[in-house]
């Protein structure tokens, strides 16, 4: 395998190439997690894996939990299938508070208050939820009336605890504002998974719906020791294989699907999200999706740097923008472009105004 091939079998596994999925909730199953962080591009990171979907129909799927929006496996957001949710955090979040620990003491969050805030922020949300989800402003409120007056980010902190716990999780959108709901509410169930079964579980998932991958690359996605994730590959034993790409190391989970073969008539363009999981999920071998180091050329404003891949290979950064219900896409390529594919990179912008329901307007100098 080299490094070409590794990046196609992870477009394969995340169902940017071959088989499409029918719904949302299936595509945050399929990868177990996908982030969140800035939501209107999340969604279209959901809809880029469907076969025919709409922002309506990803809206409509988190509006009715079916796919949940909430602090897991890393101190930000990500969207899980509602079955998937409580596994995970048991997992997951012990490690991940104690990372946040530093931020929590920073907003005067100690232990004990955080224990306090978390019986009131699970009050307070299932009260308001009667007439309807709340927004953070509004907990904040209500949180005040119970006599914990802070401010923004305290709350902000407050409500991620509560997230990581299993307290709340998203509830249904009020425009364009995320709401909170109690969690027995949005996911009264889920898959009965604990210690080194739920361990295991999530590697293998992690590594079907993302892989290859190395091990750094697992551990970090999910907030995992080393250890615990070798230990989880010698369970899998034979399910999963192991090859060396670039003097890396790399696992993944065999798939009966044949790989997709390169394109030879023309450029395929994915136009995606910075935190996009095919891009995202790998801090230790990013570089096999940009083997010339283009990526180190960006623009200043990184908090609204986006992807743009040409033939499986890092090409461009993209910005986007709303103004008046424009979507202002601005491209950065990293090299010469050719007309074929400047013009297949437009495409996928007209591709992204039909899911969205929106004019894009595309700056492609």
């Amino acid at each position: 395998m080299h490094a070409a091939e590794v990046v196609r079998r992870r477009l394969q596994a995340q169902h940017l190439r071959g088989r499409r999925l029918e719904h949302p909730a299936e595509v945050v199953s399929a990868l177990l997690a996908v982030q969140g962080q800035e939501l209107p591009v999340a969604r279209w990171s959901l809809g880029r894996r469907l076969a025919d979907a709409t922002d309506a129909d990803v809206r409509r799927a988190l509006d009715d939990g079916e796919v949940l929006r909430t602090h897991a496996l890393r101190p930000t957001w990500h969207l899980l299938a509602r079955e998937d949710l409580r596994w995970v955090l048991a997992l997951t979040s012990p490690r991940v508070l104690r990372a946040c620990a530093p931020a929590f003491r920073r907003t005067g969050l100690d232990d004990e208050t955080l224990a306090r805030t978390d019986v009131l922020v699970a009050r307070v949300v299932e009260r308001l939820s009667a007439k309807a989800h709340p927004t953070r402003t509004e907990v904040g409120a209500a949180l005040a009336a119970e006599g914990f007056e802070a401010g923004p980010e305290t709350v902000g902190f407050a409500m991620m605890h509560a997230e990581l716990g299993g307290l709340v999780v998203s509830g249904r959108a009020r425009g364009t504002l995320h709401t909170y709901a109690p969690a027995d509410e949005r996911a009264p169930a889920g898959l009965d998974l604990a210690g080194d079964e739920a361990l295991v579980e999530l590697v293998r998932r992690f590594l079907a719906g993302h892989g290859p991958a190395a091990v750094r690359d697992v551990a970090w996605w999910a907030t995992l020791t080393l250890t615990q994730v070798r230990r989880a590959l010698a369970a899998l034993g034979d399910a999963v294989e192991r090859v060396e790409v670039d003097g890396h190391e790399l696992w993944w989970v065999p798939s009966d699907d044949e790989l997709a073969a390169p394109s030879s008539d023309r450029p395929r363009v994915d136009v995606l999200q910075v935190y996009d999981e095919v891009f995202g999920s790998f801090p230790t071998t990013r570089s096999l999706a940009d083997p010339a180091g283009l990526g180190a050329a960006r623009p200043t404003d990184y908090a609204s740097l986006h992807v743009v891949l040409v033939d499986e290979q890092l090409t461009a950064w993209w910005q986007r923008r709303v103004e008046r219900g424009v979507v202002e896409a601005r491209v950065h390529p990293l090299r010469a472009l050719s007309s074929a594919e400047r013009a297949a990179v437009l495409a996928e912008f007209e591709a992204y105004g039909r899911f969205a329901d929106q004019e894009v307007a595309v700056t492609l100098p």
